[in-house]
């Protein structure tokens, strides 16, 4: 169940992309994604793929009832429905996170590989 916390975690919460400002709402490996780009943007996604890890990874850990465990993978499943998710400057207004979590992997794998 913990394995299952922490993967579940790494792949629906909505994590904050700090750049110079919050850059948006991501899940972690949509942030890995961004990183493929290279240059600051790797060394800013290597920083919060520590951060992020290191604290699921704690959750993870501290959840002991298998209840528990399956209340918040539920919830996560639920949450990664929710139009949460995008990148973007100016979020405060909203207009950016538009974005499911399926949505935000999709456009992320098309903006990283599309270039290439």
């Amino acid at each position: 169940m913990r394995s299952g916390t922490f993967i579940a975690l790494v792949l629906a919460f909505p994590c904050p992309w700090y750049m110079v400002a919050v850059g948006g709402l991501l899940p972690l490996p949509v942030i890995a994604l961004y990183g493929l780009e290279g240059g600051i943007v790797f060394a800013l996604s290597v920083v919060h793929l520590i951060v992020y890890l290191g604290v699921f990874y704690y959750l993870a850990r501290r959840i002991r009832k298998p209840v528990t465990a399956g209340i918040v993978l539920l919830a996560l499943f639920a949450l990664s429905f929710v139009p949460i998710y995008g990148s973007g400057e100016n979020l405060a207004s909203g207009g950016k996170l538009s974005l499911n979590a399926y949505q935000a992997y999709q456009q992320a794998f098309v903006e990283v590989f599309a270039k290439k």
